[in-house]
Formats: C-alpha cells, structure tokens, sequence
C-alpha cells in the first residue's frame, strides 16, 4: 500500500493508527505528497460541505405502494369491532348447531332414514348428533380463540362440501327432505365465518421466518388469556439489545 493510497485511507478515516504515523513520517520529507496531501484536503472538505443537487420529488410516487391496503387495515385495529363482531355471531351459530346436535342425539330431530327400521334409524341419527356436536366445539373454539380460524378451515370445508354435494345429489334423486337440508345452514354460516375471521387474521407466521406485511400483532390477541407477553418478555429491561453502530462525524 503506498503512501498516496495510505493518505486517502486517512481522509475517508480508514487507516490504521500504523499506517497514519508511517504516512506522516514519509509526507514530513516528501515535498510532493505534502502538496498532494493538502490539496486532497481541501477538496475533500468542499465536497463534504458542498450543499446537495436538488432531486427529484418521489414522494407521490412512493407512499400509495407504503399505504396499507383496506384489508390490512382491517386486519389491524380499526377492524377490531368488525372482527369481535363477526366472533360474537360465530358463538351463536354454534349454539345454534350444538341445539341441532341435541335434537338429534335426543330423537325429536328430522330423521335421517324416515322409512328405515327402527334399529338402524336411531343408530344414524347419534352419528350424525355426534358430528353436529364436534362442529359446534369446533365453532366454539374459532369464536373464543380466533387465531386459530385458519386450522379448523380444512376440516369445516371439506365436511360442508362433501355434505353439500350428497345433500344436491339426495334431493335430486328424492332422498331426503327440505327440512333435513335445512339443518345443515348452521354449519355452511359456520364455515363462512371461519373464513372470513382466517382472512382478516392474516398469513399465517411461521417460526424462523421474518414477519411480512401490514398486519403484524394480533390486537385481538389482547383480550384472549394466556396469549400475552412471558415472564422473561416482560421483565427485559429497555435498552437491553445492542447498542447503536457509532457514526464517524464527516470532517
């Protein structure tokens, strides 16, 4: 590294104490890179002090694309009423199906074989009770613990389209009754709550990756126990990450 390349290290403030005392013994008997030496500072002084062009205005062109979206404000806490709401209505449409899973493990529900024998039709009717009463736990659980919509989702919907599908097919072919279709409405009002609370959660966030987008934090997360900060989270002091980098003041 030569004396010239030494003294620029010097004016950018990236020599080594070294390499700045042997440039100084070599500038105090070398005339030329004495002169070079106090050339180079001045210039590197007016350009540090030189006053910036003016650019262009990119402020229009940058914050739409920074502006959240109206579903990430949604997801954010001004859509906190509508997601509480949605939760309330979520818990009543359970209730609603659990009522259905009683009628039916307790026998004053729509038969679902009016014409088989007594001792199928009763067997059938427990079967599908007992499927209503999972659903309606299932409906229960999204409305009191909302960040797990998105878990429940492929059952609900695999359950509510096999169901529709066979529920067509049967009252095509003269099967089944209305009122035994009807009762199934639950259950497909269920299923469009759960998905719309899956959406306004956001994407889901696995470990080890980085947080993207808007949403952040769950402000719902708030009011749901056991979902807040740990002991140790808590007790960290301010100030307890690593310090700041320490900038080189400019000459």
């Amino acid at each position: 590294m030569t004396s010239v390349e030494i003294l620029s290290a010097e004016l950018d403030g990236a020599a080594t104490t070294e390499e700045r005392r042997r440039a100084r013994l070599h500038v105090d008997g070398c005339a030329s890179c004495r002169d070079w030496y106090r050339e180079a500072t001045a210039l590197t002084r007016a350009v540090r002090v030189m006053p910036a062009e003016p650019g262009p205005d990119v402020t229009e062109a940058v914050l739409p694309a920074l502006r959240p979206s109206r579903l990430d404000r949604l997801r954010g806490a001004r859509g906190r009423p509508l997601r509480l709401g949605l939760r309330w209505l979520l818990g009543l449409v359970a209730l609603l199906q659990l009522g259905t899973a009683v009628l039916y493990l307790t026998g004053p529900g729509v038969r679902v074989l009016p014409g088989a024998s007594h001792g199928t039709a009763p067997h059938v009717d427990h079967e599908t009770g007992a499927w209503n009463a999972a659903l309606a736990v299932a409906l229960v659980w999204v409305a009191l613990r909302s960040r797990h919509a998105a878990a429940q989702l492929p059952v609900l919907a695999s359950f509510t389209g096999v169901l529709g599908g066979l529920c067509l097919l049967d009252l095509l072919t003269d099967r089944v009754g209305l009122g035994r279709v009807l009762s199934h409405v639950p259950v497909l009002i269920g299923l469009a709550l759960v998905a719309v609370l899956a959406v306004l959660r956001g994407p889901e966030r696995f470990p080890g990756f980085p947080e993207s987008g808007y949403a952040g934090a769950d402000p719902d997360e708030a009011d749901e126990p056991g979902t807040g900060p740990g002991p140790a989270e808590a007790a960290e002091p301010e100030g307890s990450g690593p310090s700041p980098v320490a900038h080189r003041a400019s000459a």
